[in-house]
């Protein structure tokens, strides 16, 4: 069936950095190249972006996102930022919304209360586990059930979320394989050519479990010689990282690069990519270690890792917080080339095949075209 929309605003927080950025400056890139009007809408300013998007996409950065102090100046400051969207919803007119992430999905609902227009909202995080306050957890309850859909990316997460969405539709649509857009600059690590490499990738928080990878890596370390970690993001637990490699004695060969655009472009395909996360929506860092076709050891986490890698068959799943067990396989992996080859290979054709852009999207055009 045809489309019935042409016209498209996306809203984010902001493009520096995260899965969710990506995945909506793919999004906005796509459907831009496909030939549809596209406005990407931030509550960040244009000029902090460290993510490209298409030249066809209107970009508007409203530049909104600075600190508050206290409990008035929060309020004061998001009654600001809802009606700075309203007026930015109304000026681009679209036919439909997407919003992503929690926050800016409540804020964006309640700015277009009395519009009419159709909004889908994206939640990228497991809410069983992502809190993310009384007052924003009270909101979410009031507002997501206005949407004209929810999308989730796991089906776990879709159970979970049925309190919340009450009569909104719930659909799952995984991440897709990320895509490059635009002429970004292949990222300079600088890496010692005589080390294979552990890596892992994402923001410095305590959600994606970094400091038991170090733990980890710190078990396995004497016995892989020839191997070093490597930890890709910023965030705020870099200094605590930093510290617990230095209570293990290993801070000389693990490497922090901050955050970097598209490292798997590379990274050796004889690394091993590891994700060592407490709690994950669906995380995007797994799909691109895998589409470049690295070996994946996951945390069997409730949501994402499972519904990517099928164990032994295209990388292994460690069950949740085991940290010998997961320092265990990494070694086990290291020394043995011809299994990391064989689900290096696995892996790169699994992703690429079951998460594809075109599969991805045409779920989301169904979406989009029903939602009226």
């Amino acid at each position: 069936m045809k489309s019935d929309w042409q016209r498209l605003t996306i809203v984010i927080h902001s493009l520096t950095g995260g899965g969710s950025e990506h995945t909506a400056a793919g999004m906005a890139s796509h459907w831009a190249e496909a030939g549809k009007d596209v406005c990407l809408l931030t509550l960040d300013s244009v000029e902090n972006d460290r993510i490209a998007v298409s030249p066809k996409v209107v970009r508007v950065g409203l530049d909104v996102m600075r600190d508050s102090n206290g409990v008035w100046s929060a309020i004061k400051a998001n009654r600001s930022r809802i009606q700075a969207i309203h007026h930015a919803l109304v000026d681009s007119a679209p036919d439909r919304v997407i919003s992503l992430t929690d926050r800016t999905n409540i804020l964006t609902l309640l700015a277009t209360r009395g519009t009419n227009l159709p909004v889908i909202v994206s939640e990228r995080t497991d809410v069983r586990h992502h809190h993310i306050g009384r007052v924003w957890e009270w909101l979410r309850k009031r507002t997501y059930p206005g949407a004209r859909a929810i999308i989730v990316q796991t089906e776990a997460v879709r159970t979970a979320m049925k309190d919340i969405a009450r009569q909104a539709p719930l659909h799952v649509i995984p991440n897709a394989v990320a895509t490059r857009v635009g002429d970004s600059p292949v990222p300079n690590l600088d890496l010692p050519e005589d080390r294979n490499w552990f890596v892992a990738v994402g923001r410095l928080s305590h959600e994606k479990g970094f400091d038991l990878l170090i733990d980890a890596f710190a078990l396995s370390a004497a016995e892989c010689p020839g191997w070093n970690l490597l930890i890709i993001g910023s965030g705020p637990e870099k200094a605590h990282l930093l510290e617990t490699a230095q209570n293990h004695g290993i801070a000389d060969r693990i490497q922090f690069p901050g955050w970097i655009e598209s490292p798997w472009r590379v990274i050796p395909q004889s690394s091993i990519a590891v994700l060592p996360s407490r709690y994950e929506g669906f995380p995007n860092a797994l799909l691109e270690a895998m589409s470049h076709g690295l070996v994946p050891i996951a945390f069997d986490c409730e949501s994402g890792p499972s519904e990517i890698i099928r164990h032994n068959e295209n990388g292994l799943l460690i069950p949740q917080g085991d940290v010998t067990g997961l320092s265990a396989t990494m070694r086990s992996l290291a020394n043995d080339d011809a299994t990391r080859s064989s689900l290096a290979a696995a892996a790169a054709k699994s992703v690429n095949d079951r998460f594809s852009p075109d599969r991805i999207f045409a779920l989301w055009e169904t979406v989009l075209r029903d939602c009226r």
